[in-house]
């Protein structure tokens, strides 16, 4: 039983989400929706972007975005690097994350041609969160705001 013990505990943490073997994603695609709450916020419904190509291509030629989704962006190590939004058809709030706590929100607008605006953040940050435009400051999400992500998904990809 002793030998068991060992294999027993990794298969309980890979059933778990607390593994790296999860199913790979479609090329393509994005990882499975996870769910996103901010203190006092409404449960937003996200795709996650965690490979580098799924990060620049967002929520490019989206047409619309249901009130209650959204899209993580997942980063390997500390970013400050901002957000822009060629290409994005529907205006967004993002949220810059580190560790569970908001560094700074924007309102962001489309942009279909070159030069287009950075929203950059006012700090380092692990992770991102795209919403439908207002819905950070029409519930209150400022930076200090608790987050929490329920789900699970594969750790981001180096760049």
């Amino acid at each position: 039983m002793r030998r068991l013990a060992p294999l027993l505990a990794a298969v309980a943490l890979v059933a778990c989400g607390h593994g790296n073997e999860l199913p790979k994603v479609p090329e393509g695609g994005f990882d499975p929706a996870v769910t996103v709450t901010f203190d006092g916020a409404p449960p937003l419904r996200a795709e996650v972007a965690r490979t580098r190509d799924q990060r620049a291509r967002g929520l490019m030629q989206r047409t619309s975005l249901a009130p209650d989704a959204g899209m993580v962006f997942l980063f390997p190590e500390q970013t400050t690097v901002g957000f822009w939004m060629k290409g994005t058809l529907v205006p967004l709030s993002i949220a810059y994350v580190d560790g569970d706590h908001v560094v700074s929100t924007a309102e962001m607008e489309p942009c279909r041609k070159d030069p287009c605006r950075d929203y950059p953040p006012s700090g380092p940050y692990t992770l991102a969160v795209e919403a439908p435009a207002g819905f950070f400051p029409s519930h209150g999400v400022v930076p200090g705001t608790r987050m929490t992500l329920t789900g699970t998904t594969s750790p981001p990809e180096p760049d």
